[in-house]
């Protein structure tokens, strides 16, 4: 009953807050008409405009539930307390009490309802689907992983980033398994409308912000557009790579990778809008939670299959 408690008590708190906390929901207006269009029969023309600048999934998402916002607030909060309870629980912390600590500390800081209230759920989410990822990469599950990595660019295009995590699986040939399930899924999502002819994601320009740390080297108002947007995520993809090889050894690394992955994205990010730091939070409400366990920073030899905890 304990444990079942553990992980419905935060999902419950995070529903009911929803929609007495929600905003006005951010991007959510550009999102929700191009969801409606990506399941009508002119589906080919969702990504017809450059600023829709989010995944297939997270349209289909805001098409259907985003009809009703009240509908869409409690679903990603509730669904956002649900993935720190399994981020948490994959990287080894068992008891319910911690658990349940877990999900509510997300509930009471707002995480919870940073994907309805800026209208990018994925700032939030894909960190703890990397760190489920990567919690099966380690005990060799890497075709499951790669999965998961897949669909979350589905969400957003950044999503791929986390095939860093497969760099904890037990060798490389099953990391290269993993990371070419991550690419399949990832086309599959995406190159029907890019076949169609109307897919202008790739026209967007970004304005680097005073507020970017980019603005200490370069003035502010450059543009920044897709190649540098590609540059940007081979570096955060190195870096995870990096770490993942370095902690591989430490029950921390399914947490750590991903950190790593969103920190580097944000240190090159020609923006740093208030949301972007919910995608750092995730992954340390893991370690939070991993720690008050008692899970120290050691490091040991971890096989696959074996339990982290």
């Amino acid at each position: 009953m304990r444990r079942t408690l553990a992980w419905i008590a935060p999902v419950a708190a995070a529903a009911a807050v929803a929609p007495l906390a929600r905003g006005n929901g951010g991007d959510a207006s550009i999102f929700v008409p191009a969801g409606r269009t990506l399941l009508s029969s002119h589906w080919s023309l969702a990504f017809a405009q450059p600023h829709v600048q989010v995944g297939p999934l997270q349209l289909a998402l805001f098409g259907s539930v985003g009809r009703s916002s009240v509908a869409l607030a409690v679903l990603l909060g509730a669904a956002a307390a649900l993935l720190v309870v399994a981020a948490a629980r994959a990287a080894g912390v068992e008891r319910p009490r911690w658990l349940a600590a877990a999900g509510l500390v997300a509930v009471v800081t707002g995480f919870t309802r940073a994907g309805w209230d800026t209208g990018h759920p994925a700032d939030s989410l894909l960190p703890l689907l990397w760190v489920l990822a990567a919690a099966d990469a380690r005990r060799g599950r890497v075709l499951r992983a790669g999965l998961v990595v897949g669909l979350s660019s589905g969400f957003e295009t950044w999503g791929i980033l986390g095939v860093a995590v497969l760099a904890l699986s037990p060798r490389a040939r099953d990391a290269a398994r993993g990371a070419a399930v991550s690419a399949g899924v990832a086309a599959a999502l995406y190159l029907p409308f890019v076949a169609a002819g109307h897919f202008e994601m790739g026209r967007y320009r970004w304005l680097v912000s005073s507020h970017s740390l980019l603005a200490l080297f370069v003035a502010t108002g450059t543009e920044f557009g897709w190649p540098l947007r590609i540059a940007q995520g081979a570096i955060a993809l190195a870096a995870g790579l990096a770490v993942g090889r370095a902690v591989r050894g430490s029950r921390h690394a399914v947490w750590l990778v991903p950190g790593a992955i969103v920190a580097a994205r944000l240190l090159l990010d020609p923006h740093l809008n208030d949301y972007y730091f919910t995608a750092i939070e995730a992954p340390a409400l893991v370690a939070l939670a991993l720690v008050a366990a008692g899970g120290l920073p050691l490091r040991g030899r971890r096989l696959a299959g074996e339990p982290l905890a």
